[in-house]
């Protein structure tokens, strides 16, 4: 019985099947296909291994298989990752140099009245620390915060004398090569840097400003306790941003390592006077 049902089986899909396309109207016989069972399903297997293989062969020889998670390029995205930074900083130089020029402009035709004490090449500058007295609310914040914690601060020294709980640190290891003068509106010192020398925090504070002029390189001016400003101009490069906090003797800009002229000028500020920076910190 086993037997007759397996050849009953064979005999079932080797049977032929006809098919037949009629018209409805006159029932004319249009045209017929002649097919069994097991020709169809082998058809039907070849079809499919036909559509995967074209499928594959689209996915493997196309950019779509950039697609697949594990295709992903690893090397590329970083590479998208880099040129996003790059063009921002491009954008950040852009940006500064056209306010350079506008500023040139408003010079050149009698916009910006210049002030005897201050050289035109210095107006851009000029105009940056007018604004950077203008306190951002981050800045707010921590005069408030820092003005709390000392209200109750006996020693607090007079406005002039550096307190004797902060010690200033040398910004940079190099020789001294024009002094402070506030008759020739020189208001800092101008420092030789050793070769491959770093910028260092001279005391902890918040970085206000970090940017780029292109008459003096890149600047940053940080704050300190007791309302003292440092001020660094001349570095090729700065690692820190406004707003980032400081630690004293932190690197926070680097000279340029190919060049053995790198002059660094260093200025010391309580709250809008100019201060004679060799008279806080030890630089010999």
């Amino acid at each position: 019985m086993k037997h007759g049902n397996n050849m009953s089986f064979f005999q079932r899909i080797r049977m032929k099947y006809k098919v037949t396309v009629l018209n409805e109207n006159t029932l004319e016989e249009l045209t017929h296909w002649r097919v069994s069972a097991l020709r169809f399903f082998v058809w039907s297997f070849l079809l499919i291994l036909l559509i995967l293989a074209l499928f594959s062969t689209l996915i493997l020889t196309t950019p779509l298989r950039h697609l697949l998670p594990e295709n992903v390029d690893v090397g590329l995205r970083k590479e998208v990752v880099r040129q996003a930074i790059l063009v921002d900083s491009l954008t950040e130089e852009v940006s500064l140099r056209q306010a350079y020029i506008n500023t040139f402009r408003d010079v050149a035709m009698g916009n910006i009245s210049i002030d005897t004490t201050i050289q035109s090449a210095n107006v851009l500058a000029h105009e940056r620390d007018e604004r950077l007295l203008e306190k951002s609310e981050k800045e707010k914040e921590f005069c408030a915060n820092f003005e709390e914690a000392e209200q109750y601060n006996l020693s607090a020294p007079a406005t002039n004398d550096l307190p004797e709980n902060m010690v200033f640190m040398k910004p940079i290891q190099g020789i001294i090569t024009e002094t402070f003068s506030s008759a020739k509106n020189h208001l800092g010192i101008d420092i030789q840097a050793l070769p491959k020398s770093t910028v260092l925090a001279v005391f902890q504070g918040v970085v206000l400003f970090a940017g780029y002029n292109p008459q003096e390189g890149y600047i940053m001016q940080v704050i300190h306790p007791q309302n003292y400003i440092s001020v660094y101009k001349g570095a090729a490069m700065i690692l820190k941003k406004s707003g980032d906090i400081v630690q004293t003797g932190e690197v926070i800009a680097t000279m340029d390592p190919n060049s053995s002229n790198n002059m660094l000028h260093f200025e010391l500020w309580n709250g809008m006077q100019a201060l004679d920076p060799t008279k806080y910190i030890v630089l010999e």
